[in-house]
């Protein structure tokens, strides 16, 4: 499957700091807005005169039309170019936020919500492709780790950026402060984008599913609505008939999606994936997970404000010990990976529900008379688990995915992430409301928090329970297109790089086994005539591949006897390889009784051995394979070898 063709990277001195400076700015707007509207949802309701399902639908409208509509951003990138997708993505989210802004109503803003979600998801897939086509090596890792910590920061300041310009008050514009401010850094940020982004062609043979953009945007509407709204208009048999409508769109959608990929087309969601009992175990983990923390966050901000009448920003700064724990573990969570691999999450999730049965205990010992301090502690558990769980989640649901489907795995993952949300923020805001009933005293809320916070950690033991139950892949403590990122960010990095819906993870692999061939074959030309010198060379080059080595032993364990992804393009460097044999043999350094194919095979056995299998190297030696009196003795060794084959070459051929 072709994508768009990727623009040469720019020099190291080139302009890539404005580039990353651009992108990671739509990508805090983008993150921010998810977040912003949790703290001023009692400011809207008073001032739109509005029930809290259509506050919740406000919060939802967005994530609804982002979850709906995320993979198709990735397609039309490949369809109509990453820039123009971008730049065309801040547009319709800076326009969203004036409308936004200016609402007269509850159903101006919601549309104006929806028409952000439109904008998110067009220029949020788009970031990453442009960062991937932009750096190169070290400096991709860290341009990586940049975004993965301006999502951690994003998520942080959505809640005190809110509750700092509702205490602001700003010009008196109240809550439309927190929508008006994205429309100046939107233009500017579209400005510079269109002097500096990068410039790219479209794909020529990217297809756009739009009858399943279509049914996927009618499911998530029919199952969602009636769950944000029916509590409100009282279940009117029109909400009723549209929840029963959802199972039968569902299956349609399903349906289609199969028969789509049947017949060779591209498919939103590529049913075959769900074949795999990892992903298809994993995909629930993430909704649970989500559900859990959208219905947290909602509750968390209605409490505290309508609840117990905390100011915007009291009520952001009692939040902080979850944004920081979460922070704090979205970056240590890739150190533990290694040693525990998707036991991680377990962990993670099972900590979150601790934190949170720990804050449903303190509200409802301290019911009205809560502190923010006496609930900073178990928060802050909440956070750390949170963090966990989240930072390593995509890449490890993806894990036993076949490369090539990286990218839709990712995209299906990522949808799923976004209904959960909404989900969560239906379902649990259902139950709190219900619980608190008419009432509304500060006395009711505690109660009605304290009973749904149960509820959200039952979810994500429920979720790690799942967790448990997924497959250990072969070698999932590490993966193939993370072996160039730095430890630090690797796991959020990957994580949030799949987050994207679209083919990156597939274009990531493609970059890094170009980066590979083009190694491989340039060693042809520099290497020794001489066929010990040859190899001795061969093994000290190899040095530069320890990432690529890494995954070929995985690869080699996980696909046995089958074909491995882009075997053609594998099988070219080898060919160029043995070519290479026959053409020393034409000039008298090799024998040409020796099997060239043969050959090359034993070549390249006998100068990978020590790094392919560095345990047994350790064990028959003592030393690394990597320490430099190893390396001396196995040169010593493959020049000793390299000449032993010419010499006998020499005397079989001499009679002849």
């Amino acid at each position: 499957m072709r994508t768009a063709p990727e623009v040469p990277p720019r020099s190291e001195t080139g302009r890539t700091g404005p580039v990353l400076a651009i992108v990671l700015l739509g990508t805090f707007m983008a993150i921010l807005d998810v977040a912003v509207v949790n703290v001023a949802i009692p400011a809207i309701r008073s001032d739109l005169h509005t029930s809290y399902g259509g506050v919740e639908l406000v919060i939802s409208a967005y994530t609804l039309t982002y979850a709906a509509l995320l993979v198709t951003g990735g397609r039309l990138g490949d369809l109509y170019g990453r820039k123009r997708l971008f730049i065309t993505g801040l547009l319709v989210f800076s326009a969203a936020s004036a409308l936004c802004g200016a609402a007269p109503g509850v159903g101006v803003l919601v549309t104006a919500r929806a028409l952000q979600g439109v904008g998110g998801a067009l220029l949020y897939p788009q970031v990453l492709a442009i960062i991937q086509v932009t750096f190169t090596g070290e400096r991709r890792g860290r341009a990586l780790g940049t975004f993965g910590a301006v999502i951690g920061i994003a998520s942080i300041a959505g809640q005190l950026v809110g509750g700092g310009l509702l205490a602001a008050d700003v010009f008196g514009l109240g809550w439309r402060a927190v929508f008006l401010v994205n429309i100046p850094v939107g233009l500017l940020a579209a400005v510079a984008a269109w002097r500096v982004l990068p410039h790219d062609e479209p794909a020529e043979d990217t297809q756009l599913d739009r009858t399943g953009v279509a049914l996927a945007a009618a499911f998530l509407l029919l199952l969602c609505v009636p769950l944000l709204e029916g509590r409100d208009l009282g279940w009117p048999p029109w909400l009723l008939a549209c929840l029963v409508a959802a199972l039968p769109t569902g299956v349609l959608f399903l349906t289609y999606e199969r028969r789509l990929g049947e017949r060779g087309g591209q498919p939103l969601v590529p049913v075959d994936l769900f074949r795999n009992r990892g992903f298809a175990l994993g995909v629930p983990v993430a909704a649970l997970f989500m559900m859990s923390y959208g219905g947290f966050l909602l509750t968390l901000a209605v409490h505290l404000q309508s609840g117990l009448g905390y100011s915007p920003l009291r009520a952001a700064l009692t939040y902080t010990p979850a944004a920081v724990g979460f922070f704090v573990t979205s970056l240590l969570a890739p150190r533990l990976v290694p040693l525990l691999g998707r036991h991680v999450l377990t962990f993670g999730l099972v900590t979150a529900a601790l934190g949170l049965f720990g804050a449903a205990a303190t509200v409802e010992a301290a019911g009205a008379g809560l502190q923010a301090w006496q609930l900073a502690p178990t928060l802050l558990v909440t956070g750390l688990g949170q963090g966990f769980a989240m930072s390593p989640l995509v890449g490890t649901i993806i894990a036993g995915v076949e490369p090539r489907d990286a990218g839709a795995g990712a995209g299906v993952v990522t949808t799923t992430l976004q209904t959960g949300n909404v989900l969560g923020v239906a379902l649990i805001g259902l139950l709190y409301f219900t619980v608190l009933g008419s009432a509304g005293t500060p006395t009711a809320s505690a109660h009605a928090f304290a009973v749904v916070l149960p509820v959200c950690a039952a979810l994500l033991l429920v979720a790690s329970v799942l967790m448990a139950r997924l497959p250990a892949p072969l070698g999932e403590a590490s993966n193939a297109l993370i072996e160039r990122l730095p430890g630090w960010a690797s796991g959020f990095a990957y994580s949030m790089f799949l987050m994207t819906g679209g083919r990156i993870g597939d274009r990531l692999f493609n970059d890094v086994f170009q980066h590979f061939r083009e190694r491989r074959l340039r060693r042809l030309d520099e290497a020794p005539s001489g066929y010990g010198d040859f190899l001795a060379y061969y093994f000290d080059r190899h040095g530069d591949d320890g990432g690529w080595l890494a995954y070929l032993q995985r690869e080699a364990l996980a696909y046995g006897k089958g074909a491995v992804p882009h075997e053609e393009q594998r099988t070219e460097v080898i060919q160029a390889q043995v070519d290479e044999i026959r053409r020393r043999q034409r000039d008298g350094v090799l024998g040409e009784r020796l099997d060239p194919e043969l050959l090359r095979l034993l070549s390249f056995a006998t100068a990978s051995y020590p790094r392919l299998v560095p345990q047994v190297t350790r064990m028959m030696t003592g030393l690394d394979a990597d320490d430099p009196r190893f390396r001396q003795r196995w040169a010593d060794f493959l020049r000793a070898v390299g000449g032993a084959v010419e010499e006998a070459a020499r005397e079989r051929q001499g009679p002849a």
